[in-house]
């Protein structure tokens, strides 16, 4: 029998490759890369010990590092090579209701995310769900995603804090298949609507943040942020980021281009009709419906002096309340400007209540009797030939979008960030906001179902998430449910199984 030449013994010597290095440290057998490269000084070749490789044991024989393995998981995710998820144990209990609503409720959503990121779904999937089911730091996400049911379906490779600094950075550098994904929901809309907020950020690495005073009052770093909300869809259906001394103003046409929506009708708040802002919406070719401050010049309320609403062109019942409509030109635009009875003697009483107080400076019974004739009334600006009740009901569809906003920036937990760097602002701003498309679709359901003045769709994802799934007899079954439970899940419509 041959000699090992070597001074280690053979179970260990026999994973040593060429280009390698076998040492032995305090007892334990590591595996290196090594090379030989020509010193010009010496004239001689020297050996240069490269990475650690892994560990080798009698018993186990090699095991690959930790590095080395997340090495492989990353190359297999950017060749779009599914991962094994770990075998599951019997008797193993996970969350298992918001990840079936997920996986089955969520078709629409997660199908556009397959086709426009087939490598980065997985790990898109898992970082939203733990963004709406936990408001997850970077740092946990691979633990809470663990948790779930849907990650026996995709994984949890990548998903280590220092694999997931280098994801985002890659996934925000290719906005493209961001901007692919949203104009799926943007382009097929008759109306959006647009509204910007900012954002505070604590990087001080990028251009982005700048001075600028938010919507608090104060003047702090920050960059602005641009959504657009699809009436057709229900959803929130674009966002932009962009510099925080850049306003609503100036990107809102780029915005409307890029999200696919310049054929759709605009809906715009009252800080934005400016005779220039609608030229330079209307030079855009873009459709508009907005709302005009009181004392905008041109608005005649003469009409509206004559309590028995004889010299307006019409009414309509809105929400159980009458609106009485005049139609006028203002600038040379369309406009209707609306009544609503109920809204004038709630302005009236309130003004009139202020004015007696004395703590009020401004409200004086001569400044009631130059603004009475305004009170209940609401003027809107128009280049479309929707009728007057269309116009209205369109306009007062707008807080859906200043609704989103909050959600985004208060149940997300996403109003402020420290991403030092565009691309991972990018991303992790569109992995918050397919969190808040799924936040949608489960406020939708919840609406259809009448539920929604009992159960918030944050209340409905934490008791989505008390529902668990259990492994038995080699699948997963979904834990006893209570009378109550089952009740209302039928009644919203889902069906857990």
């Amino acid at each position: 029998m041959a000699k090992n030449p070597s001074p280690h013994p053979d179970w260990a010597v026999k994973f040593r490759r060429p280009g390698t290095e076998l040492r032995c440290i305090k007892g334990r057998y590591c595996l290196y890369e090594c090379h030989c490269e020509y010193d010009k000084e010496t004239k001689k070749h020297r050996k240069v010990t490269g990475k650690y490789l892994g560990s080798i044991t009698e018993q186990d024989g090699f095991k690959p590092s930790k590095k080395r393995l997340m090495e492989a998981e990353m190359e297999k995710l950017k060749n779009g090579e599914n991962t094994e998820a770990a075998s599951p144990k019997i008797g193993e209990v996970k969350e298992y209701g918001l990840s079936q609503i997920i996986d089955s409720s969520m078709d629409e959503i997660n199908d556009m995310l397959r086709k426009d990121f087939p490598a980065d779904y997985s790990r898109i999937l898992a970082l939203a769900y733990c963004r709406l089911r936990y408001q997850s730091p970077m740092r946990d996400v691979q633990a809470d995603f663990s948790d779930s049911y849907l990650s026996t379906k995709v994984g949890t490779a990548g998903l280590a804090p220092s694999q997931l600094s280098g994801f985002l950075h890659d996934l925000g550098s290719r906005r493209s298949g961001m901007v692919r994904y949203m104009d799926y929901f943007c382009s097929g809309s008759s109306n959006v609507i647009f509204d910007g907020t900012d954002m505070l950020s604590a990087s001080r690495l990028m251009g982005l943040p700048q001075l600028t005073k938010t919507k608090t009052g104060a003047f702090e770093k920050a960059f602005n942020m641009m959504m657009v909300y699809s009436l057709d869809y229900r959803l929130p259906s674009y966002y932009r980021i962009l510099p925080g001394n850049i306003k609503d103003v100036k990107a809102f046409k780029i915005c409307m281009q890029e999200s696919g929506a310049a054929s759709a009708t605009a809906i715009i708040d009252k800080t934005f009709p400016s005779l220039e802002n609608l030229d330079y919406l209307e030079e855009a070719g873009i459709k508009y419906i907005g709302s005009l401050k009181r004392n905008t010049a041109g608005l005649d309320y003469s009409a509206f002096a004559d309590r028995s609403n004889r010299n307006l062109d019409g009414h309509f019942i809105y929400q159980g309340r009458v609106l009485w409509y005049k139609e006028m030109a203002v600038g040379g635009r369309r406009a209707v400007m609306y009544l609503d009875e109920e809204h004038r003697i709630e302005e009236n009483r309130d003004y009139i209540n202020r004015a007696d107080s004395e703590r009020y400076e401004k409200f004086t019974l001569e400044g009631y009797h130059g603004k009475a004739i305004q009170f209940g009334t609401i003027a809107l600006i128009t280049n479309t030939d929707k009728t007057a009740r269309e116009l209205y009901e369109a306009y007062k569809t707008r807080c859906e979008v200043e609704q989103a906003i909050d959600v985004f920036k208060t149940n997300l937990d996403a109003d402020s960030t420290y991403m030092q760097s565009p691309e991972s602002l990018e991303a992790y701003t569109f992995i918050n906001f397919i969190a808040l498309q799924w936040y949608y679709i489960i406020r939708e359901k919840l609406r259809a179902a009448e539920k929604l003045s009992k159960y918030s769709p944050m209340q409905m994802v934490k008791y989505l998430s008390r529902i668990r799934g259990v492994y038995v007899h080699g699948k997963w079954t979904r834990a006893e449910m209570s009378k109550k439970q089952t009740d209302l899940l039928a009644e919203i419509g889902w069906d857990i199984t």
